[in-house]
């Protein structure tokens, strides 16, 4: 389906001889796989991830089925980089990696058996992202954009603000973080929006011995 940068995070079974038999000419592929202890570390290498998913027991804002997805994403390519994640075969996605991830979709199956194994998960996914692509359209990338490393800036800015903030104790600002995260990553800001958001913001600060 045209891509080849694959990554795998803590692989429990080995890499070699009978992987690249199956892989037939995607050999080069698992020859230049990067391998990751954790999807913390993968969150740190991208701008976005995305977590397939085929069993969501309540509907979230963060939910979408994969064509929705594709075609959004075709009216506005992110110049950040997203990876596309997918849990093991047997368990898929823990409830702490589907924390890290910025949205959820999932593939639209019938009732009576929502969940597809692995490989055909993969399959579909590729398809339809190389449907998108594979014409030319959708790989227009907003002009003013923000990139990983000014969202993540502002991130560490919003953080270090929160963490002056007197807050009640109950209030957890690790939780307020991984919502702002994921807030940031739909909002597509670009980098007009971030100087706003920054000035606004500043004239709120916490001034030195007072906290509002």
């Amino acid at each position: 389906m045209g891509f080849s940068n694959l990554v795998l995070v803590a692989p429990e079974c080995e890499v070699g001889v009978e992987a690249r038999a199956y892989a037939m000419k995607g050999d080069e592929i698992l020859d230049q796989a990067v391998f990751l202890p954790t999807l913390e570390d993968a969150a740190e290498r991208f701008g976005y991830l995305v977590a397939t998913t085929g069993r969501s027991r309540q509907p979230t804002p963060s939910l979408v089925d994969l064509r929705s997805f594709v075609q959004d994403l075709g009216e506005r390519f992110s110049s950040s980089s997203l990876a596309i994640v997918f849990g093991s075969e047997e368990n898929g996605l823990s409830r702490e990696e589907l924390r890290l991830c910025h949205w959820l979709i999932r593939i639209p199956t019938d009732s009576d058996y929502p969940v597809m194994n692995l490989a055909q998960a993969v399959a579909v996914v590729a398809y339809e992202l190389n449907l998108t692509f594979s014409d030319g359209s959708g790989k227009e990338q907003l002009l003013h954009e923000a990139g990983c490393e000014e969202n993540a800036a502002f991130l560490l800015f919003l953080e270090e603000l929160l963490q002056k903030t007197a807050f009640p104790e109950h209030v957890q600002i690790e939780k307020i973080m991984k919502r702002l995260r994921r807030i940031s990553a739909r909002a597509r800001l670009e980098k007009e929006d971030i100087d706003l958001l920054r000035g606004v913001l500043t004239r709120f600060q916490p001034k030195r011995g007072r906290a509002r």
